[in-house]
């Protein structure tokens, strides 16, 4: 009598509709339901925009209420980097570009829409001035590159940029994430990375 009770049992656990699961995942799912109007950035603790007076750091990083604010899929040259420019002279492009994006915001309010946050602790967003994309602007002029590794959205921009041999694109230049690794042009001193053969000069 115990075997053919266990049996039922068994049949019935599978066979029967899983009512007693319906109370848990009900909850589950009002748990995990984002309120209605709720921005994805508030769910990770960010807020969903900032906007604000901007000063430059740099030509992908500003800074608004004391809060540093990096471009979205974008790269620019480091604030120190050096660029060859037409006519083959060494300048300072990142230095340049950083001047020429604190130039067009021209003390006008910028609104960052907050997607998430680096490894550095700062909000990574995308930016806009007068209803212009600040990004976009930044790579069509040739003061920044489009950071492929994390967005495509900027290519096009890029591509009129290096038609139009806007900015960096005049000259020889190091991409900046390569700059960053220790790659330098020929004529500048050489890094350790390019001593040690990681990198070869340009």
């Amino acid at each position: 009598m115990l075997g053919n009770a266990l049996k039922r049992f068994q049949k019935s656990r599978w066979n029967a509709p899983v009512l007693w699961a319906a109370p848990a995942l009900l909850g589950l799912a009002i748990a995990l339901a984002p309120l209605e109007g709720e921005a994805a950035p508030a769910r990770k603790g960010l807020p969903p925009a900032i906007s604000g007076t901007a000063s430059v750091i740099d030509a992908d990083t500003l800074e608004i209420a004391r809060t540093r604010i990096r471009l979205t899929g974008v790269d620019a040259p480091e604030s120190d980097q050096k660029c060859r420019n037409a006519n083959g002279q060494f300048i300072r492009c990142g230095a340049i570009a950083a001047n020429a994006l604190d130039a067009w915001i021209n003390r006008n309010p910028v609104s960052c829409e907050i997607e998430d946050r680096d490894r550095y602790g700062r909000f990574i967003g995308k930016c806009s001035v007068r209803g212009a994309d600040v990004q976009e602007w930044l790579v069509e002029n040739g003061h920044a590159l489009a950071y492929r590794i994390y967005s495509t959205a900027y290519v096009e921009a890029e591509l009129k940029a290096r038609q139009a041999k806007a900015g960096v694109w005049a000259g020889e230049f190091v991409m900046p994430w390569d700059w960053r690794r220790g790659l330098r042009l020929d004529g500048e001193k050489p890094t350790w990375a390019m001593i040690s053969g990681r990198f070869a000069s340009r």
